[in-house]
């Protein structure tokens, strides 16, 4: 008898899978929709500047955008972590502003092998990670009220040591780090790859990334599940400060110098590539590859008009009308998953 149904069975199952392959599949990976129309994004941008010009659609191009973006990815990686756990930074700027000053000092006027300053640079803005990390966590101060105070703070600071000086001229191997190439391809690239692959790991794969995923879900339902909620939010911050000393050493070897002013802006390209991505304002959902999705798709939409002959304010323009579109329709399409 039970022979007999078995196969009805399974043959029912097989029937009923191709109807709702994508809906399970949805399910049971919710991030994989956000992945594929931040894909779908990326992928018709593409399509649209290989029409409109013809040298985008080439190997120095893509190559270049890769090298461009290389910044933004190592940035927005540590950025994905701090607003999974509810948070944001927008004092990223501030400082690479005050590594960077610290770098060159450290290299030109006291003279230490490129090394030093390297492990400087990353030391420093976990500094400055963890100033911003214990007013958060312990203090207790709103993120965004934390980070508009240092923003400004960071940025004084690095004027006051650099006094305006710019540094440059390094010596190796600190210039090849920004401009070297392995295989034909860029150093930042393999850096940018190397910190996407650990972050990845770090989040989904070790406990302290989990902790950072259920405090920004749920914060007081992560406190009564024994999580230490002020520790997990410090280290976050003071991640996000390593990484982003680590974008300022590709900065600064990319340009052979460095100076106060270094990372003005960047916050705003970081944090959009790290929404258009597919990370939850409120917490609770980081994607590292979408990060990385998120800023290819800034690269070529910046790449694509500059080539297309659009000047750089409609490319603000252009930037700003997608970060909002973008960010509504995901807004709207979990309102909606919510009923």
């Amino acid at each position: 008898m039970s022979t007999a149904v078995s196969p009805q069975r399974n043959g029912g199952a097989r029937d009923r899978a191709p109807e709702g392959s994508w809906r399970n599949l949805l399910r049971l990976h919710p991030d994989t929709g956000v992945l594929l129309s931040s894909l779908a994004i990326l992928a018709v941008l593409i399509i649209v500047f290989s029409f409109t010009s013809e040298q985008f659609f080439s190997t120095t191009v893509l190559v270049n955008i890769l090298n461009q973006m290389a910044i933004y990815i190592i940035a927005g990686v540590g950025m994905t972590l701090v607003m999974t756990s509810g948070g944001i930074d927008i004092s990223i700027g501030s400082i690479i502003g005050v590594t960077a000053t610290l770098m060159g000092i450290l290299l030109i006027d006291a003279g230490v092998p490129a090394l030093l300053a390297v492990l400087g640079a990353l030391v420093v803005g976990a500094i400055c990670g963890a100033f911003n990390g214990f007013l958060v966590a312990v203090v207790r101060v709103p993120p965004i009220i934390v980070t508009l105070g240092t923003f400004t703070l960071f940025r004084g600071i690095a004027y006051m040591l650099g006094e305006g000086r710019v540094y440059m001229r390094f010596a190796e191997p600190l210039p090849w780090l920004g401009d070297g190439r392995i295989l034909a391809v860029p150093v930042p690239v393999y850096i940018a790859l190397l910190t996407v692959i650990g972050g990845q790991f770090f989040l989904t794969s070790t406990r302290l990334g989990q902790r950072i995923t259920a405090v920004g879900g749920n914060e007081e339902a992560a406190r009564l599940a024994g999580i230490d909620v002020v520790r997990t939010k410090f280290l976050t911050y003071v991640i996000m400060g390593s990484l982003a000393g680590l974008t300022t050493v590709v900065i600064v070897a990319r340009q052979d110098a460095a100076q106060a002013v270094m990372g003005t802006g960047i916050e705003l390209h970081v944090i959009a590539a790290v929404i258009l991505g597919g990370t939850s304002l409120f917490g609770g959902r980081g994607l590292i590859l979408g990060t990385v999705l998120g800023a290819l798709i800034l690269g070529v939409l910046n790449t694509g008009l500059l080539l297309s002959g659009v000047v750089q304010f409609w490319q603000l323009v252009a930037i700003g009308i997608l970060l909002i579109v973008v960010v509504a329709l995901r807004i709207a399409r979990e309102g909606t998953e919510g009923k």
